[in-house]
């Protein structure tokens, strides 16, 4: 007859057997990593310049505008001048991240191997760091249409007083006539193939500050979505003809250097983006690597195991980008 004891005495026995440890923080990185809708990846690729400034207090980056065409001259006659003026100067200081982790010496000698595996893997901790940059990176977008507050400890603005996505961007105009204000926004819309088409044409109409074109959007476009929006963004680039029209009406975005970006860190059900994967202004600003420690607290009987990284996420420009609030 199995009782109680009988069961006891049999689970000590073979316990280090079948005690499997069902390790959700590596498996929520598996399909995070993994995962792919419709073709539409959750890796934002070459969009994030990762700038390596570590020891640094501060990292500081400086815009200038463009210069002007050459003029006429006559013989005899004096060259023109030409010249640049600093633009925006974007000063960056750096913000720590930590995580710790503590394991009982109780821990260590209650449990059998694999349990003990499971808490004293460092490696959790890049499994933390990798959700952590994964969602400020994002981030970056759910905060695109409003400028950074001091809450956003993560993110930064590029520095022309304005949010990232604004129909205001102030320009510093050299040349008379040149625009004062640009826009890299467009009335907010739903994903079709004309709302494609305003906003690769903010791309490629783009100017400097004294109002030379900076066209953008030739190469490879990155469009950033929700993944509600995945199946339509798909419908409107994949398709070799429109969707939805009965007079087999060509479509344009096909096979036209398309990447969909989604993500669960995506917080708006509605806004999307479009980026020049060559000229995106985003930027990762490594003050300090990812960093793991272990140490064990003798006085309480306690193994620690630690992480630290140095970052600020942001954006150095505007151009190369235009957002959407969207439908």
């Amino acid at each position: 007859m199995i009782n109680t004891r009988s069961i006891d005495i049999f689970l000590r026995g073979v316990r280090a057997d079948f005690a499997l440890v069902e390790d959700q923080a590596q498996k929520q990185l598996s399909a995070y990593d993994s995962n792919v809708y419709l073709d539409a990846t959750n890796k934002l690729g070459p969009l994030f310049k990762e700038i390596n400034a570590t020891g640094k207090q501060r990292a500081e980056f400086t815009s200038v505008t463009g210069v002007p065409e050459l003029k006429p001259t006559g013989e005899a006659q004096p060259f023109n001048e030409v010249g640049y003026v600093p633009s925006f100067i974007t000063s960056v200081e750096p913000q720590k991240f930590t995580a710790r982790t503590k394991v009982t010496q109780e821990s260590f000698e209650r449990r059998d191997a694999q349990y003990q595996r499971a808490l004293d893997e460092v490696a959790k901790h890049q499994v933390a760091y990798a959700n952590t940059i994964a969602r400020h990176k994002f981030d970056r977008f759910n905060k695109a249409f409003a400028l950074v507050t001091t809450a956003d400890v993560h993110l930064f603005d590029f520095n022309d007083s304005v949010a990232l996505c604004a129909s205001n961007h102030p320009l510093k105009p050299m040349v008379p006539g040149a625009p004062s204000t640009y826009s890299n926004i467009v009335t907010a819309s739903d994903i079709t193939s004309a709302s494609i088409e305003a906003m690769v044409l903010v791309l490629q109409n783009q100017v400097d500050d004294i109002g030379e074109p900076m066209p953008m959007g030739g190469g490879t476009k990155y469009m950033v979505i929700p993944p509600n929006k995945v199946k339509k963004a798909k419908e409107a680039i994949a398709s070799e003809w429109e969707v939805g029209t009965a007079n087999n009406t060509v479509n344009v975005w096909y096979s036209s250097g398309w990447v969909l970006v989604t993500s669960p860190f995506l917080t708006s059900s509605t806004a999307w983006f479009i980026l020049d994967a060559m000229q995106s202004p985003l930027i990762n600003v490594i003050f300090k690597a990812p960093t793991t420690s272990t140490w064990y607290d003798d006085n309480i009987k306690v193994a620690v195991y630690d992480i630290e990284a140095q970052y600020k996420i942001g954006a150095t420009d505007f151009r190369g980008l235009c957002g959407n609030a969207g439908l």
